[in-house]
């Protein structure tokens, strides 16, 4: 039969191919890219493009070439080895989670064309050489499609068949591990053994006798178990445990767990030291000891945990795991919470193992000193910490005592690490409980800085409040403060927008303002952070206003103060901010006064008032300026500030005064009106009634000044109605009111007043009367005589002569007793004037009766008789005319002079011309006066 030419080509092929080499290549499950061809096979020469193009070229030929042809068989394996190879990379896209459906697919497809090709292998060429490969690809095939008895089958006709394959001892791992999962440790147990007897030391070697040890440990064959576990650590020779990583530490604590699971069950831990008999394993015979114990820890079993390191210490005094084994106790007791048996056993641990014992001599660069080095530091510090809670919970000295003790340990040994692990600060913490403050503070310290460095911020907190405290204890000791603000403004400089630090700068604000730190006041104030509570930033800023002024900086304290002002929500806030916004200002205007800046001074004190008007001293501080302007004669300012204090103040105790002063400084601005109005005010509010009448008395006289005739009359009237002492005063008050009336041309109202003179003058002690009141008095008798003189000059005689003869001298008697009341004063202008007036009121009254209307119904004698009877009538009041008038002329001799003499005299010359016309008598007379 003739072949296609291609065929040829592929036989040509498979011929080299099958040439190339002499033995079957070995294969494992890890490496499946096996060829293998027969000598006699004529050779194929195959040309293809891609795998595609070969595995159809196969495909092609197979289909065609008898069971026959030894190029059949290589076909088949060819192409097994190509279909696996695609398996190769699905499974790689699967473990990096890229096959999707279509793949899943195409993986099984080619599965199943990989198992149909071995199949029909092992079922055309049932005695190849190399079926045991065969077998074992067919086997591994089965498993991916989870065919697993047909794998298990496989796999066990190919031990069966092939003892001396090399996939002979994989193919008996593979069943023992079936066996062993299906619970048939007999079945696990034997084929583990045929592992291992046919292995010669191959991978699945070790693996072998651990799982033949655990195969045979669930048979109860615990002895049996125990030589294989050993075997297996042996044969593994692992390094020391500390330097273990990954697979090497997971696997020496899988064999040493199992091998300790087995020893327990043998109850017979001491037969461990015959199978560990050689030094070299000495670390061995620790671990298993130790794993032994870790495994009564997870039952709880704590006393058989630390009786097994016992006897490990007993038996082994000189194993250089001592020490580890020590340390193995004390984890026990510490993760059972023996706290009792935890500080036993770390007395002796210690004693014997510390860092400076003679235990290391020698050994101090081994690793088991480094190790038992850091244990013990860690272990030192536990037994510390439960000391210092019970001494902190009991306040039992002994719980101080052993802390303290293991405290020193500590630092006597791990001082470098003292920082790292906390130390300082635990142990300050306990010496503070203790109320060793100074002591505590020295740990702190340490634990908190380097140099000027916070290094730990609770630590760093703690010495400012122990700093504080032992301020409070001893503030006679300024070292305390000083150390206290330092290490204050270290922390708060780094932590500002923490709570309690703002509370620590406050407190510092306090303290140094207190003890007159002032720039340190400042300082801290100006650290406390924007973002703090409004309370703490503004409690911070006042002491930094007060730092401010006692430091002569009024201005910034001005500032701070003024801000707070307007902030302030409740009323003890107001009025201390008010107050310390006052001083501040005060405190401008006294250094203004002291450089002579009177003017600025002025204006510092009443800005006190305008701008904490609700101060303390607001009041007083308007009153100096008040003072110092009228002391300097600033007299605009002195007005601007008086009238701020009647309106701010006008229940002060200096109201009066300054509204007194005020009165002064309109005057001397010449305001008499303002000053008026002012006095006026002070009569009626100031609380000296004394002040009260002598300012109402000017309040009038100014009215009357600036011809106010009406408030003057108001104030003179209240005068009189409140005052009738002292006399002098009042009857000047009452003149004032009847000149000023007079004024205004109401006679009768300035009549009045008059009359009120004269009623209270007739009423007056003589002591209480002067010179003026008599004058005053006299004045107002004179004038009221007058007015009845004018209306008894105006009265005529006329018919009925009876009736207006009656009136005429009625105006005549009242007007003479006027007159001659004002005359009794002895005034000599008054009395001169007076006594004129009533002579000239007689000579007028005889003139007047000559003169008067006759009776018409009178004639010839009738009327001659009554013109005679008239005239006898006139004659008396003549004479005593002439006598009044001479009464006046006799003054002369008294030497008063006055024109009313004069005219008394000129008088006397026409009613007495014989004695009185000549001129001689009268020179006598004036040459007299002279």
């Amino acid at each position: 039969m003739q072949l296609p030419i291609r065929y040829v080509y592929l036989l040509v092929f498979l011929m080299l191919v099958g040439c190339s080499t002499t033995e079957p290549q070995e294969s494992t499950l890890r490496d499946l890219d096996v060829q293998s061809s027969d000598k006699d096979v004529a050779p194929v020469f195959v040309k293809a493009k891609t795998e595609a193009d070969i595995k159809q070229a196969y495909n092609d030929y197979l289909a065609s070439a008898s069971s026959a042809e030894k190029g059949r068989r290589m076909a088949m394996s060819r192409l097994a080895e190509l279909e696996i190879a695609e398996l190769n990379k699905l499974d790689e896209s699967t473990v990096n989670n890229q096959i999707d459906i279509e793949q899943s697919k195409t993986y099984r497809a080619s599965i199943q064309r990989t198992i149909d090709l071995l199949s029909a292998s092992l079922a055309e060429y049932p005695e190849a050489k190399d079926n045991d490969r065969i077998l074992y690809q067919l086997a591994q095939n089965y498993e991916k499609l989870n065919f697993q008895e047909k794998s298990l089958d496989t796999l066990t006709q190919l031990t069966m068949r092939f003892p001396q394959s090399i996939y002979y001892a994989e193919s008996q791992f593979r069943l023992a591990e079936n066996a062993f999962i299906s619970g048939d440790y007999l079945t696990a147990e034997s084929a583990y053994s045929e592992v291992i007897f046919s292995s010669n030391g191959n991978e699945f070697y070790e693996r072998s006798l651990v799982k033949r040890g655990w195969s045979r440990y669930k048979q109860n064959l615990f002895t049996e178990a125990i030589e294989d576990y050993v075997e297996a650590i042996k044969y593994r020779k692992f390094s020391a445990y500390h330097s273990l990583t990954g697979n090497d530490k997971s696997d020496f604590d899988e064999y040493f767990r199992a091998l300790s699971l087995a020893v327990i069950n043998t109850h017979d831990i001491d037969d461990l030291k015959n199978y560990f008999s050689d030094p070299t394993q000495s670390e061995y015979l620790y671990y298993s000891y130790k794993f032994i114990s870790l495994i009564y820890v997870a039952q709880q079993r704590y006393a058989d945990a630390t009786s097994t390191l016992d006897k490990f210490i007993s038996s082994n005094p000189d194993s250089e795991n001592l020490p580890e084994a020590y340390l193995d106790q004390i984890t026990i007791f510490k993760s059972a919470d023996l706290n009792k048996q935890f500080e036993t056993a770390m007395e002796n641990f210690y004693t014997r193992f510390n860092a400076k014992s003679n235990y290391w001599k020698g050994k101090k660069n081994t690793q088991a000193y480094n190790m038992i080095k850091k244990s013990m530091r860690d272990n030192i510090l536990l037994v510390a910490d439960a000391q210092q809670q019970a001494y902190r919970t009991t306040h039992d000295s002994k719980y101080f005592t052993a802390a303290n003790e293991w405290y020193r340990r500590y630092l006597n040994q791990y001082e470098s690490y003292a920082r790292t692990d906390k130390v300082y600060t635990a142990y300050a913490e306990l010496l503070a409980i203790k109320n060793m403050n100074t002591e505590a503070l020295t740990y702190f310290e340490k634990a908190a800085y380097d140099g000027n460095i916070v290094l730990d911020k609770e630590a760093a907190y703690a010495t400012i409040e122990l700093t504080d405290k032992l301020y409070k204890a001893q503030p006679e000791n300024s070292h305390w403060l000083d150390l206290h603000l330092t290490y204050a403004l270290r922390s708060v400089q780094l932590y500002q927008k923490e709570p309690r630090y703002q509370q620590v700068s406050l407190h510092a604000v306090e303290l140094a303002y207190n003890n007159q730190r002032y720039a340190d006041a400042i300082r801290f104030s100006n650290s406390i952070a924007g973002v703090t509570e409004n309370a703490t930033r503004n409690e911070s800023n006042y002491i930094k206003g007060l730092s401010y002024l006692k430091t002569n900086n009024a201005t910034e304290a001005e500032t701070i103060f003024s801000y707070l002002l307007t902030t302030a929500k409740n009323t003890n806030d107001k009025n201390r901010f008010s107050n310390s916004l006052a001083l501040a200002i005060y405190q401008q205007g006294k250094a203004d006064l002291m450089n002579n800046k009177v003017d600025s001074a002025i204006t510092h004190y009443a800005r006190v008032a305008k701008q904490a008007g609700s101060s303390d001293i607001a009041p007083d501080s308007l009153y100096e300026a008040i003072s110092l302007a009228v002391k300097h004669e600033r007299w605009n300012q002195a007005v601007a500030n008086i009238e701020l204090f009647q309106r701010q103040f006008p229940k002060h105790k200096f109201y009066q005064d300054a509204t007194r002063q005020l009165s002064s400084a309109y005057i001397k601005l010449g305001k008499d009106d303002r000053a008026a109005i002012v006095f006026e005010e002070i009569s009626a509010k100031d609380s000296d009634e004394n002040i009260k009448m002598s300012a109402l008395w000017q309040a009038a006289a100014l009215y009357e000044i600036k011809n106010n005739v009406p408030d003057a009359i108001r104030a003179y009237t209240r005068y009189v109605d409140t005052y009738k002492t002292p006399y002098a005063q009042y009857i000047e008050a009452m003149n004032k009111l009847s000149a000023l009336y007079l004024k205004q041309n109401q006679t009768e109202k300035s009549n009045f007043w008059q009359q009120q003179i004269i009623a209270s003058d007739s009423q007056a002690l003589q002591n209480n009367k002067t010179d003026r009141t008599n004058y005053i008095a006299a004045s107002s008798a004179l004038a009221l005589a007058n007015i009845q003189k004018n209306k008894f000059d105006n009265k005529r005689l006329v018919e009925p002569l009876a009736q207006s003869l009656r009136d005429k001298k009625k105006f005549m008697q009242d007007a003479i007793s006027l007159f001659g009341q004002a005359s009794s004063y002895n005034i000599a202008e008054v009395t001169t004037e007076a006594t004129y007036s009533i002579a000239n009121i007689y000579q007028v009254f005889a003139k007047s009766l000559l003169d008067s209307e006759r009776p018409k119904n009178l004639a010839g004698d009738e009327l001659e008789q009554y013109n005679i009877l008239i005239e006898d009538q006139a004659f008396p009041f003549e004479e005593k005319a002439i006598e009044f008038y001479e009464i006046n002329m006799a003054r002369t001799a008294d030497g008063i002079q006055s024109p009313w003499i004069k005219k008394s005299h000129t008088e006397l010359q026409a009613l007495f011309p014989s004695r009185y016309g000549r001129q001689g008598k009268f020179s006598i007379f004036r040459s007299t006066v002279n």
